[in-house]
């Protein structure tokens, strides 16, 4: 019998501490984005939590072109 290895379980949501770190910015900013709602979040109780996802289209739409590249 072969033993698999279970990977850890990376959570699709995250609250907004960790979005904060995923951004490698400070949780008022993303509360501010929240806010303003420049980003879409999921509400559970008091937490508020950011998709993966959304985080990932928010920096796509903010990134700036390469101006090295031909």
């Amino acid at each position: 019998m072969s033993e698999q290895i279970e990977q850890p379980i990376q959570p699709r949501l995250l609250g907004v501490q960790d979005a904060a770190r995923y951004l490698g910015a400070t949780a008022w900013f993303v509360r501010t984005l929240i806010w303003q709602q420049r980003i879409a979040f999921c509400k559970f109780g008091k937490r508020l939590l950011i998709d993966r996802a959304d985080l990932d289209a928010f920096i796509a739409a903010h990134k700036e072109p390469d101006e090295h590249e031909a």
